[in-house]
């Protein structure tokens, strides 16, 4: 059977999105590697399962696959597209045995599709903060870890701040009175359920019953040129936008934004956010 081809907005995501996330990703995954030598199943020989939690692209389920190259990886995600796109890297990667080492799962993180005490290491980068119900997803996470088993998440802690290129974009497109089509459609951002403290990461995963809750604090960086930049907007952050104006309106809000953008100091297109690295266990 032929696979599907990944999905155009996935692959968007893959080229603009995902590098802006990977190092606190693979951090993260140092941190759970540093654990995982004393679970049961490695040192009786048995299998390792692994479950990534928004597995999106697949950046993380493919980086622990390089990682533990004989563990079986599970990957979830609400969207069909973005797992599309992990299932081609994957088959790209390991044209021979990707398919039985990978297992793929359309669904919501608060409804695991897999039985009780299924998993040895669940894993989850910056999605907690997308989910409407964060608490029932960590449930599920303890309840499909094995006894002794680990979790690991990085996510955002709580920052209101804006990007001076965005404002100044969203002030370009103001000015030449041009419309978003996701604002005209009703169509708003997921209100963010970043955590406002380290200490809320840690009471709401003891909450939840896990122990050795060790929490960090973490940094993303990530450095645009103004090209760069220029592109991450049109194909990815704001390409509805982009993809429903004219050429000539094209034109005029790429003229607009050089004007606005080309009085910024260079260290306005960097960003730069707080972030929650958490690893924990379930009591064995």
């Amino acid at each position: 059977m032929t696979a599907c081809p990944p999905d155009p907005d996935g692959l968007r995501y893959l080229q603009h999105w995902e590098p802006v996330l990977a190092g606190p990703a693979r951090r993260l995954l140092g941190r759970v590697a540093g654990l995982v030598a004393g679970l049961p199943t490695t040192t009786d020989g048995g299998t390792l399962t692994l479950l990534d939690v928004g597995a999106g692209a697949g950046s993380l389920a493919l980086a622990a696959a390089e990682r533990w190259p004989k563990a079986r990886i599970v990957g979830l995600d609400a969207s069909a597209a973005m797992l599309s796109v992990a299932r081609h890297r994957v088959a790209g990667r390991w044209p021979e045995d990707g398919a039985a080492r990978f297992e793929w799962h359309v669904a919501d993180a608060a409804a695991v599709p897999l039985p009780d005490a299924s998993v040895d290491v669940v894993v989850s980068s910056f999605v907690l903060q997308l989910l409407p119900d964060r608490q029932a997803a960590l449930q599920e996470a303890f309840r499909v870890l094995r006894p002794g088993g680990i979790l690991g998440l990085v996510t955002w802690l709580l920052d209101d701040q804006l990007l001076l290129p965005d404002a100044e974009f969203d002030e370009a497109v103001y000015d030449l009175g041009l419309e978003d089509p996701e604002f005209a459609a009703g169509v708003q951002d997921h209100a963010a359920a970043d955590y406002e403290s380290l200490a809320e990461a840690r009471a709401e995963l003891q909450a939840t019953g896990f122990v050795e809750v060790d929490v960090q604090a973490d940094q993303l960086e990530h450095t645009w040129g103004r090209e760069a930049y220029r592109l991450f907007k049109e194909q990815y952050d704001e390409h509805s936008l982009f993809r429903s104006l004219g050429e000539a309106d094209r034109a005029r809000l790429s003229e607009r934004l050089a004007e606005r953008w080309g009085a910024l100091p260079d260290d306005a297109f960097a960003l730069r956010a707080e972030l929650v690295s958490v690893t924990a266990r379930r009591p064995g």
